[in-house]
């Protein structure tokens, strides 16, 4: 008996000691690995392909991977993939993360948040599992001041010559290959290539690449991309998707005489004829290099960027040895007025600058609105009901006791009408303000930016759908700390598929306002038809409206001031006669709105601030505007995002703007102010710019000793005859450094000895054949650094017939 006891409890033992083990294997056992950006790099608040590896050594796992995603200070969200992964089986996911980094990923006495989780049954229900491995993206992040330039060949060592040029654009560069990239793993958004700064194509395959992938490259140009593609004999079947957008016809092959080359790179490296083909240039291309009826280089614009191309190819023997290549690569690169600007805060992330100047006003919504004379009947026949009325009815039928629980009756009854007559618009149905800035490109596409604030009349979630290209976050709760206070994917959750792109706005409280924003482009519905001519510092002219709808507060944005038009109606066109102080426009740049912070004073007070932070958003995004813009508003909603289930009253406000050009008839003096020229600083070994302090009043800080300031002309004016007859340089601190000026005839800088400059004899000879004027800044003392005003140019001249 007690042998079978002993036998008995031993079974026991064995299953209890087996149970555990059986539980676990029954249990999906995932393991994580991340890949964040191009050969693992990344670059600092820049959206980034990032590539996740799930092994599963358990059972079968089906559900969502959740990322938390925070893409800048004061906006994140979780964003769910579905995932089905057998036992034994492993799967790399391609994404595109809208930033890498980890804002408050290691917050206040605590180590790094987890950013990584896997939902069995999904994430709206499903339990979280634990898993081993990445727990949070941990990129290898590059600072705004490094260039990323990505190279399409077959063999890198073709384009050696370009790792050889110099300037501030290739300092701390980082060079990707495309050739050791899987193309399954490119990025099939755009977003996934804003870390790119400049493509390099040279006899590559681009057209085996999947359709999605090349629009997505076209995408990234038209959004200010440059791209320069190398010539070959099979150029329109290589590049695929931009064989319609090439600037070059290619014809029989010829030599290039390399003193051609040499004029033009501004070396003397060049020294034996280079095989090229004889081209001529495509319908709206632009002319850089030419001889004769051959073009060797063009552009051509396409939306807000350029494609550059050559009519020789750039690895090709025996060009791809030269010695002076660098300095072609310097002078190709330099015609997209290429730069690497310093920028070290969410300001500069579109979606970031539009939660900061649109955002909090779009997130007020009217207040309870009782008018005065309703408000004062309904007191008055409260008073007249209660004291005459009521008394001599209870005191004729003898029930005057009843008084204690009418008169309160009554005013509770009236209290709650007065509420709910005010209240009605909030009880109904939701309230949504939808905010967009819409800028309408030249390539019959429209990029916009939107916010899309609800004032819920009940707790719950609520979802935002738009299309499939659409970015889309929502606004990060923090604590008392500055830290999240909670997940992400808490808050909000996006959802993407072929056809959609979701944002779950989840847990929102009763009469709570919760936002959602998002970038996007989408087919333009019409656009502003401008004929307008400067002549006589007067500005004439027609302008159209194309749109199915009525346009208010048009205003031709010149320089950092607004020439208003009025009210263009559907399909009307408006005479424009205004008088100017210039004898042309300006580009449009940044103007200082102080209107942000006024106290809420009405309704029409509240549409006001709205538009005020619509023109605050779009005076960041212009600050590379070539040309002035026409902008408008709407109250139709251009942008198309939807709300799911819920019935909604909608208050929209589109800011539109297009760029256009003007033409001048320019005659007598005229004189060039600051903002009608390009200009760029950075220290002398070109590593450095400065950083600024203050943009309205142009001051900035200096770390370096020696800095060289480039002034550059616009086209309209080297084209037109102009005798310059001064040139004229201010806000010189002659205390801090010495100012010096070249002289492009002699080749020397020539000292200046005052606080301001004016050169009237022979201002022409400081002034080269491409319109640039040099400036070279040496401080007395920059051991600690010096706070300074950057010098300022005016050009004066005369125009000649």
């Amino acid at each position: 008996m007690g042998k079978k006891i002993s036998a008995l409890v031993f079974v026991l033992l064995a299953v209890i000691m087996v149970l555990p083990g059986v539980n676990a294997s029954a249990a999906p056992d995932l393991k994580v690995s991340v890949t964040t950006g191009f050969d693992g790099k990344s670059k600092y608040d820049k959206g980034a392909p990032a590539q996740i590896k799930i092994e599963n050594s358990g059972t079968a796992f089906s559900g969502d991977l959740v990322i938390d995603i925070q893409s800048s200070y004061n906006l994140g969200s979780g964003r769910a993939i579905p995932l089905d992964i057998e036992s034994g089986e492993s799967k790399t996911i391609s994404l595109v993360m809208p930033s890498s980094e980890d804002h408050y990923g290691h917050g206040f006495g605590s180590g790094a948040v987890k950013r990584i989780f896997l939902y069995e049954g999904g994430w709206e229900k499903g339990k979280e599992l634990k898993h081993k491995g990445a727990q949070q993206f941990s990129p290898a992040s590059y600072g705004f001041d490094s260039a990323f330039v990505f190279m399409f060949t077959n063999n890198i060592d073709r384009l050696s010559a370009l790792k050889k040029a110099k300037g501030t654009q290739f300092n701390n560069a980082q060079y990707i290959d495309g050739s050791k990239i899987d193309g399954s793993i490119l990025p099939d958004e755009l977003l996934g290539w804003e870390m790119i700064d400049i493509i390099v194509m040279d006899e590559y395959p681009l057209a085996d690449l999947p359709q999605q992938k090349q629009e997505a490259l076209l995408a990234w140009v038209r959004s200010g991309g440059k791209l320069f593609i190398g010539s070959s004999d099979n150029i329109n079947t290589e590049v695929g998707i931009f064989s319609e957008y090439l600037p070059l016809k290619l014809g029989d092959r010829n030599e290039l005489d390399p003193g051609l080359l040499n004029n033009w790179a501004n070396t003397e490296e060049f020294s034996s004829p280079i095989p090229s083909f004889k081209a001529s240039l495509a319908e709206g291309a632009k002319s850089i290099l030419s001889d004769g009826d051959a073009t060797y280089i063009a552009s051509s614009e396409v939306g807000t960027g350029v494609i550059y191309q050559t009519a020789f190819s750039f690895g090709d023997d025996p060009i791809s040895k030269m010695e002076g290549m660098p300095a072609l690569w310097e002078t190709l690169i330099d015609l997209g007025g290429f730069s690497i600007q310093p920028h070290y805060n969410q300001m500069n992330q579109s979606l970031g600058m539009l939660s900061n100047h649109v955002g909090y006003t779009n997130e007020i919504f009217p207040s309870f609105k009782v008018s005065a004379p309703l408000l004062s009947g309904i007191i008055l026949l409260y008073i007249i009901l209660i004291i005459p009325i009521l008394y001599f009815i209870l005191k004729k039928k003898d029930k005057r006791e009843y008084t204690w629980w009418i008169i309160p009756l009554v005013a509770v009854v009236t209290s709650i009408a007065i509420f709910g007559y005010g209240a009605k618009d909030r009880i109904g149905r939701a309230q949504i303000q939808h905010t967009a800035v819409v800028n309408a490109q030249l390539d019959g596409k429209a990029k916009g930016y939107f916010a899309e604030a609800i004032l819920s009349n009940k707790s719950g979630d609520y979802t935002f759908t738009s299309g499939a290209d659409t970015t889309l976050t929502a606004s990060v709760k923090q604590d008392l700390f500055g830290n999240n206070s909670q997940l992400l994917h808490n808050r909000a959750m996006v959802e993407k598929d072929v056809a959609a792109s979701s944002i779950h706005l989840r847990n929102v409280g009763y009469w709570n306002v919760a936002s959602a924003y998002g970038e996007t482009t989408f087919d333009e519905v019409g656009q502003l038809l401008v004929d307008l001519t400067v002549s006589n510092k007067k500005l004439v002219g027609t302008i159209q409206n194309d749109y199915p709808f009525g346009l208010t507060d048009v205003a031709i944005w010149s320089g950092s001031k607004l020439l208003p038009i009025g009210d263009i109606g559907p399909g009307e066109t408006v005479e424009v006669e205004e008088a100017l102080k210039l004898s042309f426009l300006l580009s449009a740049s940044p103007m200082n709105n102080n209107y942000m912070g006024q106290p809420q004073i009405n309704n029409d007070d509240l549409m006001e601030m709205r538009k005020e932070g619509t023109l605050q958003f779009l005076s960041e995004l212009i600050q590379e505007s070539k040309t002035p813009i026409l902008i408008a508003y709407t109250d139709t909603q251009l942008i198309p995002v939807e709300v799911e289930k819920n019935k909604t009253t909608l208050s929209a406000l589109t800011l539109i703007s297009q760029p256009f050009e003007v033409e001048m008839e320019l005659e007598g003096e005229l004189t060039l102010e600051p903002g009608m020229m390009d200009m760029s600083i950075v220290s002398e070994d070109g590593n450095m710019e400065p950083d600024m302090y203050d943009f309205q009043m142009n001051i900035g800080y200096f770390s370096e000793a020696v800095y060289l300031q480039k002034w550059k002309i616009g086209e309209k004016f080297l084209e037109s005859n102009i005798n310059w007859t001064s040139l004229d340089v201010t806000k010189i601190q002659k205390e801090l450094y010495d100012l010096s000026v070249l002289n492009h005839k002699t080749g020397l800088f020539e000292v200046q000895p005052s606080g301001k400059v004016k050169i009237t004899e022979n201002p022409s000879n400081y002034i080269s054949p491409q319109g640039e004027i040099d400036i070279q800044i040496v401080f007395h003392k920059s051991r600690e650094g010096n706070e300074a005003s950057i010098p300022e140019l005016r050009l004066t001249g005369e125009v000649t017939k």
